[in-house]
Protein backbone atom coordinates (compact mmCIF):
# COMPACT_ATOMS: atom_id res chain seq x y z
CA UNK A 1 0.00 0.00 0.00
CA UNK A 2 1.36 3.57 -0.55
CA UNK A 3 1.86 5.90 1.66
CA UNK A 4 -1.12 8.31 -0.24
CA UNK A 5 -3.48 4.89 0.27
CA UNK A 6 -2.65 4.77 3.80
CA UNK A 7 -2.98 8.14 4.88
CA UNK A 8 -6.77 8.21 3.11
CA UNK A 9 -7.54 5.29 4.89
CA UNK A 10 -6.60 6.79 8.06
CA UNK A 11 -8.25 9.65 7.66
CA UNK A 12 -11.58 8.29 6.52
CA UNK A 13 -11.08 6.57 10.40
CA UNK A 14 -10.78 9.71 12.11
CA UNK A 15 -13.60 11.51 10.25
CA UNK A 16 -15.87 8.86 9.35
CA UNK A 17 -18.53 9.76 12.66
CA UNK A 18 -17.74 13.51 12.46
CA UNK A 19 -18.62 14.25 9.03
CA UNK A 20 -22.14 12.43 8.42
CA UNK A 21 -23.00 14.68 11.77
CA UNK A 22 -22.45 17.65 9.69
CA UNK A 23 -18.49 18.61 11.35
CA UNK A 24 -17.31 19.81 7.99
CA UNK A 25 -16.74 22.83 6.62
CA UNK A 26 -19.16 25.12 3.61
CA UNK A 27 -19.22 23.23 0.39
CA UNK A 28 -17.10 25.52 -1.94
CA UNK A 29 -18.64 27.04 -4.79
CA UNK A 30 -20.19 30.41 -2.97
CA UNK A 31 -18.82 32.23 -0.33
CA UNK A 32 -21.66 32.89 0.98
CA UNK A 33 -25.17 30.61 1.82
CA UNK A 34 -28.70 30.98 3.60
CA UNK A 35 -30.06 29.16 6.75
CA UNK A 36 -31.47 26.49 4.85
CA UNK A 37 -35.69 25.07 4.82
CA UNK A 38 -37.00 21.70 5.03
CA UNK A 39 -39.92 20.13 4.90
CA UNK A 40 -41.13 16.45 5.86
CA UNK A 41 -43.47 13.94 3.79
CA UNK A 42 -44.16 11.01 5.82
CA UNK A 43 -45.17 7.67 4.16
CA UNK A 44 -45.89 4.37 5.97
CA UNK A 45 -42.32 3.23 5.68
CA UNK A 46 -40.59 6.09 4.47
CA UNK A 47 -39.70 9.67 5.44
CA UNK A 48 -38.25 12.07 2.94
CA UNK A 49 -36.36 15.15 4.67
CA UNK A 50 -35.63 17.77 1.73
CA UNK A 51 -33.30 20.67 2.44
CA UNK A 52 -33.31 23.54 0.40
CA UNK A 53 -30.08 25.27 0.50
CA UNK A 54 -28.43 28.16 -2.06
CA UNK A 55 -25.07 27.11 -1.62
CA UNK A 56 -23.95 27.01 -4.97
CA UNK A 57 -22.85 23.24 -6.41
CA UNK A 58 -19.18 22.60 -7.68
CA UNK A 59 -18.82 23.24 -11.59
CA UNK A 60 -19.28 19.47 -13.63
CA UNK A 61 -16.26 19.69 -15.02
CA UNK A 62 -13.95 19.66 -11.82
CA UNK A 63 -10.39 18.12 -12.28
CA UNK A 64 -10.53 14.23 -11.95
CA UNK A 65 -10.57 11.41 -13.90
CA UNK A 66 -13.37 10.44 -17.19
CA UNK A 67 -14.43 7.65 -18.56
CA UNK A 68 -12.00 6.87 -21.69
CA UNK A 69 -8.80 8.54 -19.78
CA UNK A 70 -5.88 6.16 -19.80
CA UNK A 71 -7.06 4.97 -16.40
CA UNK A 72 -4.76 2.67 -13.84
CA UNK A 73 -5.04 -0.67 -13.26
CA UNK A 74 -7.14 -1.36 -9.85
CA UNK A 75 -4.89 -3.52 -7.60
CA UNK A 76 -8.20 -4.02 -5.18
CA UNK A 77 -10.98 -4.58 -6.93
CA UNK A 78 -13.22 -5.53 -3.75
CA UNK A 79 -12.57 -3.41 -1.20
CA UNK A 80 -14.77 -0.74 -3.53
CA UNK A 81 -11.91 2.01 -3.49
CA UNK A 82 -10.79 3.19 -7.27
CA UNK A 83 -7.23 2.95 -7.76
CA UNK A 84 -5.08 6.22 -7.17
CA UNK A 85 -5.61 8.89 -10.01
CA UNK A 86 -3.06 11.25 -11.66
CA UNK A 87 -5.36 13.83 -11.79
CA UNK A 88 -7.64 14.86 -9.14
CA UNK A 89 -10.38 17.70 -7.63
CA UNK A 90 -8.46 20.25 -5.63
CA UNK A 91 -9.29 19.72 -1.93
CA UNK A 92 -12.50 21.53 -0.41
CA UNK A 93 -14.67 20.88 2.27
CA UNK A 94 -18.24 19.33 2.54
CA UNK A 95 -21.07 19.92 4.21
CA UNK A 96 -23.18 17.07 5.24
CA UNK A 97 -25.69 18.38 7.36
CA UNK A 98 -27.32 20.04 3.85
CA UNK A 99 -27.90 16.99 2.35
CA UNK A 100 -32.01 15.44 1.30
CA UNK A 101 -32.55 12.37 3.72
CA UNK A 102 -34.83 9.95 3.27
CA UNK A 103 -35.91 7.71 6.21
CA UNK A 104 -36.22 3.51 6.09
CA UNK A 105 -37.31 0.93 8.57
CA UNK A 106 -34.85 -1.55 8.84
CA UNK A 107 -36.02 -4.31 11.28
CA UNK A 108 -38.00 -1.86 12.69
CA UNK A 109 -35.57 0.47 14.00
CA UNK A 110 -35.32 3.67 11.84
CA UNK A 111 -32.51 4.56 9.67
CA UNK A 112 -31.89 8.42 7.83
CA UNK A 113 -30.44 7.58 4.67
CA UNK A 114 -28.19 10.94 3.64
CA UNK A 115 -28.60 11.36 -0.07
CA UNK A 116 -25.44 12.86 -1.72
CA UNK A 117 -25.35 14.79 -4.53
CA UNK A 118 -23.61 13.28 -7.63
CA UNK A 119 -20.62 16.23 -7.65
CA UNK A 120 -20.08 15.38 -3.88
CA UNK A 121 -19.73 11.74 -4.40
CA UNK A 122 -17.42 11.99 -7.72
CA UNK A 123 -15.57 14.41 -5.42
CA UNK A 124 -14.81 11.30 -2.82
CA UNK A 125 -13.90 8.81 -5.69
CA UNK A 126 -11.63 10.87 -7.31
CA UNK A 127 -9.82 11.70 -4.02
CA UNK A 128 -10.10 7.91 -2.59
CA UNK A 129 -12.11 9.04 -0.11
CA UNK A 130 -15.20 6.93 -0.08
CA UNK A 131 -15.91 2.53 -1.04
CA UNK A 132 -18.35 2.69 -4.03
CA UNK A 133 -21.37 -0.20 -3.58
CA UNK A 134 -23.37 -0.91 -6.42
CA UNK A 135 -26.90 -2.19 -5.03
CA UNK A 136 -28.37 -3.16 -8.64
CA UNK A 137 -28.31 -6.75 -9.89
CA UNK A 138 -25.30 -9.06 -11.29
CA UNK A 139 -26.27 -8.70 -14.51
CA UNK A 140 -26.87 -4.41 -14.67
CA UNK A 141 -23.05 -4.77 -12.56
CA UNK A 142 -21.45 -7.00 -15.10
CA UNK A 143 -22.54 -5.16 -17.81
CA UNK A 144 -21.21 -1.68 -16.80
CA UNK A 145 -20.56 -0.07 -13.44
CA UNK A 146 -18.59 2.40 -11.27
CA UNK A 147 -14.73 1.41 -11.71
CA UNK A 148 -13.86 0.56 -8.68
CA UNK A 149 -17.00 -0.33 -7.00
CA UNK A 150 -18.06 -3.45 -6.01
CA UNK A 151 -21.37 -5.58 -6.31
CA UNK A 152 -23.70 -5.64 -3.03
CA UNK A 153 -27.26 -5.76 -3.96
CA UNK A 154 -30.22 -4.08 -2.12
CA UNK A 155 -31.09 -4.73 0.77
CA UNK A 156 -28.21 -7.13 2.39
CA UNK A 157 -25.35 -7.71 -0.06
CA UNK A 158 -26.61 -11.36 -0.18
CA UNK A 159 -23.94 -14.03 0.45
CA UNK A 160 -19.98 -13.74 -0.01
CA UNK A 161 -20.61 -9.87 0.13
CA UNK A 162 -17.41 -7.57 0.47
CA UNK A 163 -18.38 -5.03 2.67
CA UNK A 164 -18.39 -8.08 5.33
CA UNK A 165 -14.63 -7.32 6.17
CA UNK A 166 -14.50 -3.24 5.78
CA UNK A 167 -14.16 -1.10 8.61
CA UNK A 168 -17.33 0.65 9.63
CA UNK A 169 -16.05 3.59 10.26
CA UNK A 170 -15.00 4.28 6.61
CA UNK A 171 -16.88 6.25 4.15
CA UNK A 172 -19.61 4.24 1.71
CA UNK A 173 -21.38 5.70 -1.09
CA UNK A 174 -23.88 3.53 -2.60
CA UNK A 175 -26.25 3.57 -5.82
CA UNK A 176 -28.83 2.31 -8.20
CA UNK A 177 -30.20 3.29 -11.31
CA UNK A 178 -33.77 3.76 -9.92
CA UNK A 179 -32.48 6.79 -8.96
CA UNK A 180 -32.15 5.63 -5.43
CA UNK A 181 -34.83 3.36 -4.06
CA UNK A 182 -32.34 0.42 -4.03
CA UNK A 183 -29.28 2.25 -3.08
CA UNK A 184 -30.89 3.68 -0.10
CA UNK A 185 -31.87 -0.08 1.13
CA UNK A 186 -28.52 -0.68 0.93
CA UNK A 187 -27.02 2.25 2.71
CA UNK A 188 -30.20 1.91 5.23
CA UNK A 189 -29.19 -1.89 6.27
CA UNK A 190 -25.69 -0.71 6.09
CA UNK A 191 -26.38 1.39 8.62
CA UNK A 192 -28.67 -0.82 10.60
CA UNK A 193 -25.57 -3.29 10.93
CA UNK A 194 -22.96 -0.91 12.35
CA UNK A 195 -21.91 1.43 9.25
CA UNK A 196 -21.42 5.05 10.62
CA UNK A 197 -21.08 7.21 7.25
CA UNK A 198 -22.91 5.55 4.27
CA UNK A 199 -24.68 7.68 1.84
CA UNK A 200 -26.70 6.97 -1.40
CA UNK A 201 -26.50 8.71 -4.53
CA UNK A 202 -29.31 11.28 -4.81
CA UNK A 203 -29.54 11.51 -8.62
CA UNK A 204 -28.57 7.42 -9.01
CA UNK A 205 -26.32 5.76 -11.63
CA UNK A 206 -27.56 7.79 -14.73
CA UNK A 207 -26.07 11.07 -13.76
CA UNK A 208 -22.75 9.28 -13.28
CA UNK A 209 -23.44 8.50 -16.80
CA UNK A 210 -24.20 11.27 -18.46
CA UNK A 211 -21.17 13.06 -16.42
CA UNK A 212 -19.19 10.33 -18.66
CA UNK A 213 -16.97 9.48 -15.24
CA UNK A 214 -14.74 6.19 -15.02
CA UNK A 215 -16.49 2.76 -15.99
CA UNK A 216 -16.08 -0.93 -16.14
CA UNK A 217 -17.60 -3.35 -17.43
CA UNK A 218 -18.32 -5.17 -20.62
CA UNK A 219 -20.44 -2.71 -22.33
CA UNK A 220 -20.03 0.61 -21.03
CA UNK A 221 -20.57 2.88 -24.02
CA UNK A 222 -24.20 1.30 -23.72
CA UNK A 223 -27.32 3.69 -23.93
CA UNK A 224 -29.93 2.06 -21.39
CA UNK A 225 -33.60 1.70 -22.85
CA UNK A 226 -36.05 3.15 -19.97
CA UNK A 227 -39.38 0.82 -20.29
CA UNK A 228 -41.80 2.18 -17.93
CA UNK A 229 -44.41 0.42 -15.82
CA UNK A 230 -47.71 2.32 -14.88
CA UNK A 231 -49.50 0.48 -11.98
CA UNK A 232 -51.80 0.38 -9.06
CA UNK A 233 -52.10 -1.26 -6.06
CA UNK A 234 -54.07 -0.73 -2.55
CA UNK A 235 -54.03 2.44 -1.29
CA UNK A 236 -52.95 0.52 2.05
CA UNK A 237 -49.62 0.00 0.27
CA UNK A 238 -48.51 3.44 0.24
CA UNK A 239 -45.36 4.04 1.24
CA UNK A 240 -44.14 0.70 0.93
CA UNK A 241 -42.27 -0.67 -2.30
CA UNK A 242 -43.39 -1.93 -5.68
CA UNK A 243 -40.67 -4.12 -7.41
CA UNK A 244 -40.05 -5.72 -10.82
CA UNK A 245 -37.89 -8.45 -11.33
CA UNK A 246 -36.51 -10.25 -14.45
CA UNK A 247 -36.38 -14.00 -13.22
CA UNK A 248 -33.97 -15.52 -15.80
CA UNK A 249 -31.22 -12.58 -14.98
CA UNK A 250 -32.18 -11.73 -11.34
CA UNK A 251 -32.32 -7.94 -12.30
CA UNK A 252 -34.68 -5.91 -10.28
CA UNK A 253 -35.91 -2.15 -10.33
CA UNK A 254 -38.02 -1.21 -7.37
CA UNK A 255 -39.82 2.21 -6.24
CA UNK A 256 -41.92 3.80 -3.89
CA UNK A 257 -46.11 3.58 -3.65
CA UNK A 258 -47.71 6.58 -3.88
CA UNK A 259 -50.70 7.65 -1.25
CA UNK A 260 -53.22 6.61 -3.63
CA UNK A 261 -51.75 3.30 -4.41
CA UNK A 262 -50.05 4.39 -7.55
CA UNK A 263 -46.40 3.68 -8.61
CA UNK A 264 -44.45 4.27 -11.69
CA UNK A 265 -41.67 1.50 -12.74
CA UNK A 266 -38.69 2.93 -14.84
CA UNK A 267 -36.62 -0.55 -15.78
CA UNK A 268 -33.17 0.07 -17.13
CA UNK A 269 -33.07 -3.97 -17.35
CA UNK A 270 -30.68 -5.55 -20.31
CA UNK A 271 -30.63 -8.38 -22.14
CA UNK A 272 -34.83 -8.15 -22.28
CA UNK A 273 -37.62 -7.17 -25.27
CA UNK A 274 -41.13 -7.08 -25.19
CA UNK A 275 -41.63 -11.07 -24.65
CA UNK A 276 -39.63 -11.51 -21.68
CA UNK A 277 -41.22 -12.25 -18.70
CA UNK A 278 -41.26 -9.72 -15.66
CA UNK A 279 -42.47 -10.15 -12.09
CA UNK A 280 -44.12 -7.25 -10.58
CA UNK A 281 -45.15 -7.28 -6.98
CA UNK A 282 -46.71 -5.28 -4.33
CA UNK A 283 -47.67 -5.93 -0.63
CA UNK A 284 -51.06 -6.85 -1.89
CA UNK A 285 -50.31 -8.91 -5.41
CA UNK A 286 -47.27 -10.51 -7.52
CA UNK A 287 -47.98 -11.29 -10.89
CA UNK A 288 -45.82 -12.02 -14.32
CA UNK A 289 -46.61 -10.91 -17.85
CA UNK A 290 -44.60 -10.25 -20.74
CA UNK A 291 -42.96 -7.14 -20.78
CA UNK A 292 -44.46 -5.45 -23.79
CA UNK A 293 -47.97 -5.95 -21.92
CA UNK A 294 -46.64 -4.51 -18.76
CA UNK A 295 -45.89 -1.78 -20.35
CA UNK A 296 -48.86 -0.90 -22.58
CA UNK A 297 -51.63 -0.43 -19.54
CA UNK A 298 -52.16 0.09 -16.14
CA UNK A 299 -51.10 -2.69 -13.75
CA UNK A 300 -53.63 -4.30 -11.54
CA UNK A 301 -53.79 -7.51 -9.80
CA UNK A 302 -55.89 -8.85 -12.73
CA UNK A 303 -52.90 -8.36 -15.08
CA UNK A 304 -50.82 -11.13 -16.38
CA UNK A 305 -50.70 -14.50 -13.84
CA UNK A 306 -50.36 -15.51 -10.38
CA UNK A 307 -46.79 -15.26 -9.92
CA UNK A 308 -46.50 -18.87 -8.30
CA UNK A 309 -44.44 -19.85 -4.87
CA UNK A 310 -41.26 -21.28 -3.88
CA UNK A 311 -40.06 -21.84 -0.63
CA UNK A 312 -37.11 -19.57 -0.02
CA UNK A 313 -33.83 -21.41 1.84
CA UNK A 314 -32.25 -19.34 5.00
CA UNK A 315 -28.73 -18.89 4.58
CA UNK A 316 -26.98 -19.75 8.03
CA UNK A 317 -23.72 -18.23 7.27
CA UNK A 318 -25.05 -14.39 7.46
CA UNK A 319 -28.64 -15.09 8.99
CA UNK A 320 -30.05 -13.47 6.33
CA UNK A 321 -32.72 -15.43 4.15
CA UNK A 322 -32.14 -15.80 0.50
CA UNK A 323 -34.67 -16.88 -2.33
CA UNK A 324 -33.73 -19.68 -4.84
CA UNK A 325 -35.21 -19.34 -8.11
CA UNK A 326 -35.70 -22.50 -9.98
CA UNK A 327 -36.66 -20.91 -13.80
CA UNK A 328 -38.01 -18.26 -15.79
CA UNK A 329 -41.22 -18.31 -13.42
CA UNK A 330 -39.81 -17.44 -10.10
CA UNK A 331 -41.92 -16.56 -7.28
CA UNK A 332 -43.09 -13.77 -5.16
CA UNK A 333 -41.39 -15.59 -2.17
CA UNK A 334 -37.63 -16.34 -4.09
CA UNK A 335 -37.12 -12.55 -4.86
CA UNK A 336 -39.45 -10.61 -2.18
CA UNK A 337 -37.24 -12.46 0.65
CA UNK A 338 -34.13 -11.68 -1.67
CA UNK A 339 -34.70 -8.24 -2.46
CA UNK A 340 -36.76 -6.55 0.37
CA UNK A 341 -36.05 -5.77 3.98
Amino acid sequence: MTERQSSRRRFLQLTGAATIAGLAGCSSGSPESTPSTSTQTTTANATQTTTQTTTAAPEDRMRGPREGDDLPQDPKPSDGYPPEFDTVPEERSIDTSSYDTLTREVHDVTVEVPLVPIEDAYYWYARGEARFVDARSETGYEVSHVFGSVLSPAPDGRTLDPTDDWNEADRVVTYCHCPHHLSSLRAAMLLATGFENVYAIDEGYQAWLDRNYPLAGSDTSRDYTVRTIEGETSRLDAGETAWAFHPQTDQVEATEIESDGSYTLELKFVQVDAQSTIQVETPSYAIQAPLGELTSGTVTADTGTPAEQTKATSNSTNGTTNGTATNDTATNDSFSLNWRI
